[in-house]
């Protein structure tokens, strides 16, 4: 078959073998100290001890044992912990995977019983296995083809072959630059003295230009995550993501003056999880007969619920003209914090038993310079134009 002679084996080199020894003698001895300080037996010391001795043996243990084999007619994985073998006539073929910046090649076994087998990068660049992979197919240049043959006979993309091929290249530039344009428009709406109405209509369109796209063309998908799918369709994903990472800001208080968090969570948790399914099923209804997977689902799922449960907080407050109940509290302390969270705070007080509000508010920082200990300040709780009560502070002179 080549030139080799076989078996050929690979292991992890041996300075981080010894590196590996070195670092499990380490986790050793912090778990034996662990063991010895005071008071650990009740204060889960000797679970956390446990935890270190057990890494301390079974990581070296098993990076020593670690190696692969190959043979002409099979390759084999083994370790102290087991080993497994894949024969090439088993073999379908093989594909590459990067998993942060690391390439590794997995092979995938013909039948379905049987598990793949991925080989890390170190032994994949070997010219020993180069040479042994020469011969089994390459599944992603035949699904790249396939997908290309597709492309070219979409007479719905342009006239010719060549025309089709770079309408999606064109469609595929536009929708990254289209991404990556909306969450830089959000970090500045957020941050620049832009008016609440302008920024409540941004934030609510992001999804339902997805949800357009997807309903205009079967070229787009939002639930196919698969190899072959993504080579023939737009994916639409990233931007379904900064669309819901935006109302991570709104749910962080980033603008207090744009939405409140509601006094009880469970109101918006329950319209989060509705709203979320509610689009997902619309989401899935213009997919066009799209092959439906978990992966698919949930990939798509947790933003919907986001921006379902933002929404439902923004519209509960910005939509709020009903009668609201004031009171005149104190304000008793003031702080900032630092950090990614920074924000500024009023402590207040009230000797009214009436008032069932918080006692810790966000604050903008031209509010927070401007009031100092001992002022009074108006809180205002709203009942909410969805029915989750919410507060609001003022200086008594603005109320």
């Amino acid at each position: 078959m080549n030139q080799f002679s076989y078996p050929i084996t690979f292991r992890i080199p041996v300075w981080q073998r010894l590196l590996t020894i070195c670092i499990g003698i380490l986790l050793c001895f912090m778990g034996t100290v662990m063991f010895s300080l005071p008071g650990s037996n009740g204060s889960g010391g000797w679970l956390v001890g446990s935890l270190l001795l057990l890494a301390g043996v079974l990581v070296p243990l098993f990076v020593i044992t670690s190696k692969l084999v190959l043979y002409q007619d099979r390759i084999e994985q083994s370790s102290a912990f087991g080993q497994r073998e894949l024969y090439r006539r088993d073999i379908d073929g093989f594909r590459k995977r990067v998993v942060k910046n690391s390439t590794l090649i997995d092979l995938i076994a013909r039948h379905s019983a049987q598990k793949k087998m991925t080989v890390i990068k170190r032994y994949a660049e070997d010219p020993h296995f180069v040479v042994w992979l020469s011969d089994i197919r390459n599944l992603d240049e035949i699904d790249e083809l396939a997908a290309k043959k597709v492309i070219e006979q979409d007479i719905e993309l342009g006239a010719t072959p060549e025309e089709r091929t770079e309408t999606l290249k064109k469609w595929r530039r536009i929708l990254n630059i289209a991404g990556y344009s909306y969450i830089a428009a959000s970090v500045g709406l957020f941050f620049l003295p832009v008016k609440p109405f302008w920024l409540t209509v941004f934030l609510l369109s992001g999804p339902w230009i997805c949800v357009a796209l997807l309903a205009k063309s079967r070229h787009f998908t939002l639930i196919e995550l698969d190899k072959v799918s993504l080579l023939r369709k737009l994916n639409l994903q990233p931007l379904m993501i900064f669309s819901s990472v935006s109302f991570y800001m709104v749910l962080l208080g980033i603008r207090p003056e744009i939405a409140t968090f509601p006094l009880h969570w469970q109101k918006p948790f329950v319209l989060a999880l509705l709203g979320g399914l509610l689009m997902l099923v619309v989401v899935i209804s213009f997919s066009r007969g799209a092959k439906l997977t978990w992966v698919g689902v949930f990939g798509v799922l947790p933003s919907l619920i986001v921006y379902a449960g933002g929404s439902a907080i923004l519209l509960n407050t910005e939509l709020d003209h009903k009668d609201a109940a004031s009171y005149r509290l104190v304000v008793v302390n003031k702080y900032m914090t630092t950090g990614k969270g920074a924000a500024n705070y009023l402590v207040v007080g009230t000797t009214d038993e009436t008032y069932r509000g918080d006692t810790s508010f966000k604050v903008a920082r031209s509010i927070y310079d401007t009031t100092p200990k001992g002022a009074i300040v108006c809180v205002t709780i709203h009942p909410g134009a969805l029915y989750m009560p919410w507060e609001s502070l003022v200086a008594c002179d603005a109320h």
